[in-house]
């Protein structure tokens, strides 16, 4: 049996398995029409191969040349083991029976997903918020309001009696035009026990619906104004447009548990298995 430190070992080199797998499918037909980048032993990586693994891996923020070393320090792994014999061992071919199976599960589900779009409108949606609205229910209090930040505690002040004057988005247009330079955040939703600064706590304490905050010091040379304009209790439901996201993925994800759950039904019903107890 597998020791834990083995496991560890495997899982933290899922991606170089992948890597070489993909490798394995990709190279063969890829390596007479198109320069490749790279080539250990009968291996090549290409420009689209790399593209493709950084997307399919989701490290896009991940320097090409590491991945090229990686991919290369892999195949060089794969050379000494196909030497030394250990590709020759139960271990391995169990191994790679199991992510053989991995692969092409992931990959039938995924086409189940693309070959069945899921259509997204607000009129299912406002119907799935309706029908489910205790899964919306806050879980502690929430706020949604509008904060802008200056360094300067007297622009703060200037900028905070031009909302009071002429209104949030008069002030900000304002602003904005003659070049002050701020920071803002409109139409923010955050939980209270998110908010570090405690300074920032303090003040929603304070404000009532629509209240406008005195200018106050978040840190040291800056200086904010917040704009209360919602307050949720605990087991409140938002109102449907400001958790519209939040709405949209849990019906997404909704829709495809139940085609993954369909998928399934029709292969219990499609192939036959036993089940020896």
């Amino acid at each position: 049996m597998m020791n834990w430190k083995m496991h560890i070992k495997l899982r933290k080199n899922s991606t170089l398995v992948f890597i070489i797998l993909l490798s394995l499918l990709i190279s063969c037909s890829t390596k007479d029409e198109e320069n490749y980048v790279v080539k250990v032993g009968e291996s090549y990586l290409t420009e689209s191969m790399i593209k493709e693994s950084l997307s399919s891996l989701g490290d896009s923020n991940k320097f090409r040349e590491e991945f090229i070393r990686e991919w290369i320090e892999a195949e060089l792994i794969y050379l000494d083991a196909l030497k030394n014999g250990t590709v020759d061992s139960e271990e391995y071919q169990r191994l790679l029976a199991k992510v053989k199976v991995e692969i092409a599960n992931a990959l039938a589900i995924k086409k189940i997903l693309t070959d069945n779009s899921i259509d997204i409108v607000n009129k299912k949606l406002e119907n799935y918020y309706v029908n489910n609205i205790s899964e919306f229910k806050v879980a502690s209090p929430r706020l949604v309001y509008n904060q802008v930040t200056f360094t300067n505690r007297k622009v703060a002040n200037n900028f905070r009696n031009v909302v009071v004057d002429q209104g949030w988005n008069n002030a900000v247009n304002q602003f904005s035009h003659e070049g002050i330079d701020f920071s803002i955040v409109e139409n923010k939703i955050e939980y209270v026990y998110n908010m570090l600064n405690e300074n920032l706590r303090k003040q929603f304490f304070r404000l009532s619906k629509n209240e406008l905050s005195r200018v106050f010091a978040t840190s040291k040379n800056t200086f904010a104004i917040i704009q209360l304009l919602k307050r949720y209790n605990k087991n409140d439901v938002p109102e449907f447009e400001e958790i519209k996201g939040e709405i949209e993925q849990k019906y997404f994800s909704l829709k495809r548990k139940e085609l993954y759950n369909n998928y399934l039904k029709e292969l219990y019903s499609k192939y036959s298995f036993e089940i020896v107890r």
